[in-house]
Formats: C-alpha cells, sequence, structure tokens
C-alpha cells in the first residue's frame, strides 16, 4: 500500500495458484506483510507527533462541506430502517472518528455510530451532533427526521451488503473501459515491460466482491486487502461466488474522486499496474462505493479460471 501526496491510498494483491512449494510460503506471508504495511502506513499519516500540518485544536473548524454556508441544522430525513453516512469536515479535510464524536439526542428514533452512520429506529425525530474531541464546544447538527416503512420491506442482508441488482454504476463501468484501453498499449509498469494484452471482461461475481469490500472499507473505516472479519481478497471473491479460478489480484484505493484519477494512480504504482497489465487475467469487477473517512472507496478485483 502507499498514500501519495493529497492523502489518498492505494494497494495491490495478487495470487497465483499451482506455484512451487516455495512460492506458496513466500505468498501466504506476504499478505501479512502487506496488511501490516497498510497499517503502518496510514496510521503514519494520522499521527498528531509527525503532523506538522495539522492546526491547533482551538483554530479547527467544522463545516458540513467545502462551500456548505453553516446552518442550526442540517435536516436530514430517513425511513426505519434506512442508513445514511454523514459527512464533516475539519480543516478542510474530511472529518475521522479520531477527531469528532457523534452522539444521538434520542437514540429510539435514530442512532448514529462512530463513523457517523445514523439509522432510522422508528418514526420521530433526533438531533445528531457531531463535535470536535478537542473542542467539545464546537458542534454541528443534524435534524433527522424518521418516518414509517413502506408496505414493501426489504429483506435485511448481512454486512457487508450486496451489490445493487442494477449490477456495473456508471464509474464502475467507466473504470473497466479505462483498464482495457490501458491493456490495448504496451508499458512498462516499474521493472517490468508488458505487451500490449487483451481486453477483461466483465464478471458479475468479482464485481459483487469488489463492490461488498469497497462499502465495507467505507462502513467500518478499514483500508486493507483483509477485512476486519480476517477474509482475504481472494476467500472474499470465492464467497462472492468466483470459484475456480486459478489466479487473482486484487486493487483497492480511497480518495479519488472519478475514474480518470484512480487508473491514472494505479498506473502510477508499479503493483497495480502490473495488475491491471498483467495477460493472464481474463476477467475484472469494479466496486465503487461513496461514503466513509475518504469520501470514495475503489476495489478492482481481477481473475482467471
Amino acid at each position: 500500500m502507499r498514500e501519495n501526496r493529497s492523502g489518498r491510498f492505494s494497494s495491490e494483491l495478487h495470487l497465483t495458484l499451482g506455484e512451487s512449494q516455495y512460492s506458496r510460503r513466500v505468498i501466504s506471508k506476504l499478505l501479512p506483510l502487506l496488511v501490516g504495511g497498510a497499517l503502518l502506513l496510514g496510521a503514519c499519516g494520522q499521527t498528531p507527533a509527525t503532523d506538522t500540518t495539522t492546526t491547533a485544536p482551538a483554530q479547527e473548524r467544522l463545516s458540513f462541506g467545502p462551500g456548505v454556508d453553516a446552518l442550526a441544522a442540517y435536516p436530514v430525513s430517513l425511513t426505519v430502517g434506512q442508513a445514511k453516512q454523514l459527512t464533516v469536515y475539519v480543516g478542510g479535510r474530511v472529518a475521522t472518528s479520531a477527531d469528532v464524536t457523534w452522539t444521538s439526542s434520542n437514540t429510539a428514533n435514530a442512532t448514529v455510530d462512530a463513523n457517523g452512520l445514523v439509522r432510522g429506529v422508528s418514526p420521530g425525530s433526533a438531533t445528531v451532533r457531531v463535535a470536535l474531541r478537542s473542542n467539545p464546544a464546537s458542534f454541528l447538527d443534524y435534524a433527522v427526521t424518521v418516518t414509517g416503512t413502506t408496505t414493501t420491506t426489504p429483506t435485511p442482508a448481512p454486512a457487508p451488503a450486496p451489490a445493487p441488482s442494477t449490477g456495473a454504476s456508471t464509474f464502475e463501468q467507466r473504470v473497466l473501459e479505462l483498464t482495457n484501453q490501458a491493456r490495448a498499449q504496451a508499458r512498462t509498469c516499474g521493472t517490468q515491460s508488458f505487451a500490449a494484452t487483451t481486453p477483461l471482461a466483465y464478471n458479475a461475481n468479482l464485481r459483487a466482491a469488489a463492490y461488498n469490500h469497497s462499502r465495507d472499507m467505507a462502513v467500518r473505516n478499514f483500508f486493507s486487502h483483509t477485512n476486519p472479519d480476517g477474509l482475504s481478497p481472494f476467500q472474499r471473491m470465492t464467497n462472492a461466488g468466483y470459484t475456480g479460478w486459478t489466479t487473482a489480484g486484487e486493487n483497492i484505493a480511497a480518495g479519488q474522486t472519478t475514474p480518470e484519477q484512480v487508473v491514472a494512480g494505479w498506473l502510477q504504482s508499479p503493483g497495480h499496474c502490473a495488475n491491471i497489465m498483467n495477460p493472464r487475467f481474463r476477467d475484472l469487477g469494479v466496486g465503487f462505493y461513496q461514503g466513509g473517512s475518504y469520501g470514495y472507496y475503489w476495489t478492482q478485483d481481477f481473475g482467471a479460471k
């Protein structure tokens, strides 16, 4: 995993079955090393002692968003059972649970977790307040109104939620297009040279695995190939229905706002670029989710059978 100058994160992972016994031992050790690296780099980027650009607590200011005027209370409408990710800014950047606390004045009607995910519980109203940890007197309020459910109540899904049945979003389709445009041209990824290769085919099972992981990273506030339940990318792909694969890989990123930006960033990183250009891959699923600490989360799941 790496952090670029704009504070956006990305990480790549690749595994091929059928390698020698020695290679398998190396690969089995590689994943925890990558995970450890992800946590280390992420923590270094947010450690107050080494962040010389951090504004003094007394100067920090909360806002609902860049260019959004302060309101007495920002209105939020939910139905019973509906959840919505709330995002605020401190000092011009997206606030995290390390910066702020979230509380609800009436948890019987609406609850909120430590990351600002508010959920409607029963019809009624509540005030959700977000306050600076360094200065609790600095806060913003959301006026939450919860109405009754409709006559058709969807069956609750386990976390992470399955990908929408409508299929790939416009952003996800664009990432697939840009990836195949990149594969159509010979290029060098770090010290590796790749010839132009065949386009990747959209795969619904890989897309489900990718979307679920992007959403999971946003909702549970982590950035890693391994989720908090200990599932690797390859376990998640198999669980999503992509079985019998012989080689697979994954790229993840957070903070990039457009498909063009995220693909360009991956192509500038040797490991991510190598996954994109790998001629052994045949299938691709892309998962995009908006929300969470970095606002935008991206996952590419590659495979071949």
